[in-house]
């Protein structure tokens, strides 16, 4: 892969911790950036602002990779009693991103600190969830990415074309009228209150462990559109109705999972299916009951005229 006139780039998401690390994410960086990759992560600092788990978020789902570099420390903790870094990690897998491992290869130590235990409980995780190489120096990490980058068997997303290199749409007039033009009123009502079961993941914490689970909603996809509408009114992105969606669907599914697994103490990260979610967008527009604006991440969906 290379980065010329006409190849494809792809996002990535570099994880890790800040401190300490400086060197390895600059290092990391150039060598993405040779083969065509752009470094979207945002590590964690906690000497700035609050950590934005919105926006981090967000960058994970648009990357086409996520990287996992491990350090010497644990790193900052969110106030449900894992690393924000843990928690990043979790979500990519959640989301089946395709995912490489570094992990700085630390000796044992007779009387290791509470940090040192989280970071080698961590450690675990990622050897069962995904593939990951050892490192100790940073020539040893280099040569391990670059091996990796260079493997034939590197999994990537679908990866994106330069402005210039992207053809150019051809619009044909008439091309946007919506399916449910076509349909009777009573052939709509009947649509719209069609029953679905929305595909939901969520985080369970319990005992001090984390767990992701999915579950399957059942729900009406008029009732589902109602859930939306206050974000619709105003004109929102995709992922600002997704979560809106999200918001009004979770104190239902933190209920049903709550009564599921009797021990948890909290429930949280409530998530809706990407794909799902735009084929529900899809749907509401050909039955006329939405409309969107622009085209690609800077599509516009906001409720029909009546």
């Amino acid at each position: 892969m290379n980065s010329g006139q006409g190849q494809k780039r792809y996002l990535v998401y570099l994880a890790s911790n800040l401190q300490g690390l400086d060197l390895e994410r600059y290092e990391m960086g150039r060598q993405l950036a040779r083969h065509g990759m752009l470094d979207i992560g945002i590590p964690c600092r906690e000497d700035a602002g609050p950590y934005d788990w919105d926006l981090v978020r967000s960058q994970i789902e648009i990357a086409d990779m996520f990287i996992l570099l491990l350090g010497d420390s644990y790193g900052p903790m969110s106030p449900t009693g894992i690393s924000h870094l843990h928690r990043e990690f979790v979500h990519a897998r959640s989301l089946n991103k395709p995912t490489l491992a570094f992990i700085k290869n630390i000796p044992p130590v007779t009387n290791p600190s509470e940090d040192i235990r989280r970071l080698a409980g961590f450690h675990r995780v990622v050897a069962q969830q995904s593939p990951y190489k050892l490192w100790h120096l940073r020539e040893e990490l280099m040569t391990h990415l670059r091996a990796s980058l260079a493997s034939p068997h590197l999994q990537m997303g679908e990866g994106w074309l330069p402005a210039k290199s992207a053809p150019v749409p051809v619009v044909t007039p008439g091309a946007d009228v919506a399916d449910g033009d076509e349909l009777s009123p009573s052939q709509r009502l009947a649509r719209s209150r069609q029953l679905i079961n929305l595909q939901v993941t969520a985080k369970v914490y319990q005992g001090g462990n984390l767990s992701l689970e999915e579950v399957l909603l059942p729900a009406r996809m008029d009732q589902l559109l109602l859930g939306i509408t206050p974000a619709l009114k105003n004109g929102a992105s995709e992922d600002r109705a997704r979560n809106q969606l999200e918001g009004a669907i979770a104190p239902t599914i933190q209920k049903q999972l709550l009564k599921l697994h009797p021990k948890a103490h909290a429930v949280d990260d409530v998530r809706i299916g990407r794909g799902q979610f735009q084929q529900m967008l899809k749907q509401w527009k050909q039955l006329g009951f939405i409309r969107s604006e622009g085209e690609g991440s800077r599509t516009i969906w906001r409720v029909a005229a009546a």
